[in-house]
């Protein structure tokens, strides 16, 4: 359903020069497919402009220097199909002040006289199908739904990927993912001595990178359990939105994310990563500029490229702060806006990053070198294939830049082999950070969309 249209956006540029009006354009589609546009007058409205936004950044601009006969400012905008997505923003100002209108146009809307929906701006609405849908109101995590990873080796960090109850529950409606000390569930001397066979205590090892990451033993065992948890729904293009509060806690690292059904392009990130949310449950933790990037700093981020390095690796990531409050004081909602011709991330209203499918593709925009691997997929490739949705909460680990500047105590452990204990060794720094069901990132409902 979502391909094979290129993504139109209208916006309709209003200048005025007396007071505040309620803004309904009218939109109407003629036997020949043409689109017209009219926009009500108002008194001192010296012209519209309405600006067609095409596919890839193309921009046709159609002026109205006069009103028709009707006091309207009506003009037809050329070549905009009926699968093609149209959003406005009207602008108008007056002597001292600026006001903006946001809305947009669905082609489902085309029998009645207007066309027209209001809505939030974080994204546009389009006809969408429902594919995955979840609000905890069962009770239970639905194994039809959700499967959780099983791994001794939490992808790197300090925490087993855990199918227990404890790290992972549903109450009231709402669904915990909470991480636990390994030591509460395995005995105190377990970061010491003994072996942590995953496959042995749950029946199962899902691994990412192989049976390594399915047992470890003394020193190398992870001090943390939690969970992370795989959604069943899939899309290719669409919409997703997670309402969430996020944990709090030093270390803590909640993310809400989407990986490629299958690795058709290869191994990440060849086949892309799509980051809707990542955060530090850190409350005092700032970037050398000064910056905060912890519990309040919302980060989103794409993926892509032929290898890890930092010359096969190529990323946009953009980050989005609060004031004064976290995303652990309140539910927000974390959403995606995916086309052929985008990619759009943000929380609640606010758009955190955009990124435009470029015109030559990914692989040229990223000067990758070599064979271009995508070159058979499509314009959007690697994001032109099924996606499903990811849930956890890691602790420690490489997004905790050792550059960051944490109060009152630095970065508790090194880049050793050694770093799970160091960790754990110093525990009486970041453990009493960690309060109850604070800790656990709290989902509400969760909503896939295919276009």
């Amino acid at each position: 359903m979502g391909t094979g249209f290129v993504s139109t956006t209208v916006v309709a540029v209003i200048f005025l020069v007396s007071c505040c009006w309620a803004i309904t354009p009218v939109w109407k589609r003629a036997e020949d497919g043409r689109l017209s546009v009219s926009v009500p007058d108002f008194p001192g409205t010296q012209n519209v402009t309405v600006t067609v936004n095409k596919d890839y950044g193309q921009e046709v601009i159609v002026f109205i220097p006069n009103k028709s006969a009707d006091n309207t400012w009506r003009t037809v905008i050329e070549g905009i199909s009926k699968n093609d997505v149209i959003g406005y923003v009207i602008e108008y100002r007056l002597p001292d002040t600026h006001h903006r209108v946001t809305g947009s146009y669905s082609p489902e809307a085309e029998e009645s006289e207007t066309g027209l929906t209001l809505g939030s701006e974080h994204y546009l609405r389009r006809r969408a199908t429902t594919v995955f849908y979840d609000d905890f109101s069962s009770g239970h995590i639905d194994s039809k739904k959700w499967t959780h990873d099983i791994m001794a080796v939490g992808m790197g960090h300090f925490q087993i990927w855990s199918p227990e109850s404890r790290n992972s529950y549903v109450k009231n409606g709402i669904l915990y993912i909470k991480p636990t000390l390994t030591t509460d569930r395995f005995g105190s001397d377990i970061m010491n001595h003994g072996t942590i066979d995953v496959k042995h205590v749950w029946g199962a090892c899902r691994p990412v990178w192989g049976s390594d990451s399915c047992v470890t033993h003394d020193k190398q065992n992870r001090p943390v359990m939690s969970a992370l948890l795989r959604s069943s729904g899939a899309i290719k293009y669409g919409k997703v939105e997670v309402v969430a509060k996020l944990p709090k806690g030093d270390w803590l690292w909640p993310a809400i994310w989407m990986m490629p059904k299958e690795s058709h392009y290869g191994g990440w990130p060849q086949s892309g990563e799509i980051d809707i949310m990542e955060a530090m449950g850190n409350l005092h933790m700032k970037h050398p500029n000064g910056l905060s990037v912890g519990a309040d700093c919302d980060h989103s981020t794409i993926h892509y490229g032929n290898g890890r390095d930092g010359t096969a690796h190529a990323r946009h990531g953009e980050q989005y702060r609060l004031h004064g409050t976290t995303f652990g004081d309140a539910f927000h909602t974390f959403w995606l806006d995916w086309t052929e011709s985008h990619i759009r991330i943000g929380v609640d209203d606010h758009t955190v990053l955009t990124v435009n499918t470029p015109s030559q593709g990914f692989w040229n925009e990223a000067h990758l070198q070599g064979n271009n691997i995508w070159a058979h997929g499509g314009k959007s490739a690697p994001f032109d294939r099924p996606f499903y949705l990811i849930l956890n909460v890691a602790v420690g680990g490489g997004f905790f830049w050792d550059g960051y500047i944490n109060t009152p105590y630095k970065r508790p452990w090194s880049n050793g082999n050694n770093d799970y204990y160091e960790f754990w060794q110093n525990r009486h720094l970041w453990l009493p950070t960690w309060h109850g069901e604070d800790t656990a990132m709290k989902v509400k409902s969760v909503k896939m969309q295919q276009y």
